[in-house]
């Protein structure tokens, strides 16, 4: 379940490089006139992968401000459920990859919670988001481990830099600060990270995420690729 035309690559390249029918889904996938640039993009990676591609539809609306996105309420929507639910009845999944919602977009967050009312605990796992993952800190203040993401990290991050535009650093912290945890989660897979020639076919986005190639790299090199799953009650 990828949010956006790449999160589903950029967060899960290792594990499904290895998987013996890898689909990738990407829910808000209709936009602007960029959009069919993205979209050849993210067929392009997923042939690198060796995966199939889905662009399911529905509309990014990309212009929403940094703290809007940040500090929105998660969505309980029927769009990304009815689309799950679709998609579950065609492929019939042994193992659905969800974003964990590190970051606090408010996309993935919606995603994270179709995918936790529809799909069974047991074949369900939940991805550490890329890039958000990769700021010291956020994972463990998704999971309610922490108060804060490592706020010098966070605001030296480049996709921060890139998205903030003119609201204060004190504004983003405020919004921030209510998002919900999402806790009972124990890590249960933890691969090396990936190859990144997948991940270089987002020629249109890579520059807004990372302030270079060799700064990617160094990114993902310096963490593994982890899966999270529903504690047992």
């Amino acid at each position: 379940m990828s949010p956006h035309l790449d999160d589903g690559v950029l967060s899960c390249a290792s594990l499904l490089a290895g998987a013996a029918r890898p689909v990738i889904a990407t829910f808000f996938s209709a936009g602007d006139r960029l959009y069919a640039a993205r979209r050849a993009e993210d067929r392009e990676a997923c042939r690198r992968l060796g995966a199939e591609w889905r662009h399911l539809g529905l509309r990014d609306d990309r212009f929403r401000s940094f703290v809007e996105i940040i500090g929105a309420p998660t969505p309980v929507t029927k769009r990304s459920q009815r689309a799950l639910a679709a998609l579950l009845d065609e492929l019939r999944p042994e193992l659905v990859l969800a974003p964990l919602g590190v970051g606090n977009h408010v996309d993935h967050r919606e995603l994270r919670e179709a995918a936790t009312a529809l799909v069974e605990p047991g074949r369900l796992l939940y991805y550490e988001d890329r890039p958000y993952a990769l700021v010291r800190g956020q994972v463990e203040f998704t999971l309610g481990e922490r108060p804060a993401p490592d706020w010098r990290s966070y605001f030296g991050a480049h996709y921060v830099k890139t998205y903030l535009g003119s609201f204060s650093r004190e504004t983003v912290k405020a919004a921030l600060r209510t998002a919900l945890p999402f806790a009972g989660l124990t890590c249960v897979r933890e691969l090396p990270p990936p190859d990144l020639w997948p991940l270089r076919a987002y020629g249109t986005q890579l520059g807004d995420l990372f302030a270079s190639p060799a700064a990617m790299a160094r990114s993902f090199a310096a963490r593994p690729e982890r899966y999270w799953a529903r504690t047992p009650a």
